[in-house]
């Protein structure tokens, strides 16, 4: 499903606590790589700036590197992951104190920075580096979001941001105090768009769905339009103009409880 303009995908306030999509210039990733034969692709030579020795080869096994830097980052971690330990810590307080109110126990759970650390992120990289560009079409398709692996933005030149995808086959789990400075985050449609290009990278593993309902209805998916409170139904805009309704499956939970209220700052972590 391809990314249309920075103002459908870029949002411009930076209140909302951590959530998926949210796009961090102070973290970073890193790899296990081979010791004895060293390769980086060319799109991720950016943020491969340390190679460290993990384990030296044995009989049985290679031995290892751990390969990497600061990069710029997309959270990929599901918001009801972010802050899944710290609703389990809230009920459990909740429960053992009767006259405890929910906003105190949630500010309790929120004090402890042992709870919900670590999020999964994957990098931004330079479309034209990408191996999988071989030709015009191909870097078209990778743009329009029809290359399985990859999810497109559209460029922005008030956040440096011009010709990137965020490769999901580079995924790295860090801590969240490293996202200290986020850049900015999606809206819910292209949130929406994440989600379904990161379910056909790790299961559906086929053409984009959008395809399909296009070559079922005939005409092009041009827009998505999420359903309003107390609707059930996701909108698709063709282009004809038409409007085509279908009932999503059900599966992407509720939020439960106000998620961590705001993105750590430097001065925390001294």
């Amino acid at each position: 499903m391809s990314v249309t303009t920075s103002q459908d995908t870029y949002r411009g306030d930076d209140n909302r606590p951590l959530q998926q999509g949210d796009i961090f210039i102070t973290s970073g990733v890193v790899r296990l790589a081979s010791a004895s034969v060293p390769f980086t692709p060319p799109a991720w030579i950016d943020f491969d700036q340390q190679r460290n020795k993990l384990a030296e080869p044995t009989m049985f096994a290679a031995g290892l590197d751990s390969v990497g830097g600061r990069a710029l980052v997309m959270v990929l971690s599901h918001d009801c992951h972010l802050d899944k330990e710290i609703n389990i810590a809230a009920r459990a307080l909740l429960k053992a104190d009767r006259n405890l109110s929910e906003s105190d126990a949630y500010a309790k759970a929120e004090n402890d920075e042992t709870l919900d650390r670590f999020v999964i992120v994957s990098p931004l990289v330079d479309v034209d580096l990408l191996s999988a560009v071989r030709n015009e079409n191909a870097r078209t398709g990778l743009l329009a979001g029809r290359t399985v692996g990859y999810f497109p933005l559209p460029s922005e030149p008030s956040l440096s941001l011009d010709d990137v995808v965020v490769d999901l086959s580079y995924r790295t789990t860090v801590d969240r105090l490293t996202l200290t400075r986020r850049l900015t985050s999606l809206t819910d449609p292209a949130r929406l768009r994440l989600r379904y290009a990161l379910a056909r990278m790790d299961s559906l593993r086929t053409q984009d769905l959008s395809l399909e309902i296009q070559e079922a209805v005939g005409q092009r998916i041009i827009d998505i339009k999420l359903p309003r409170k107390g609707q059930q139904t996701v909108k698709l805009l063709l282009e004809n103009g038409k409007t085509l309704e279908v009932l999503p499956k059900p599966g992407d939970t509720a939020q439960g409880g106000p998620g961590r209220r705001r993105i750590p700052k430097k001065t925390d972590l001294k």
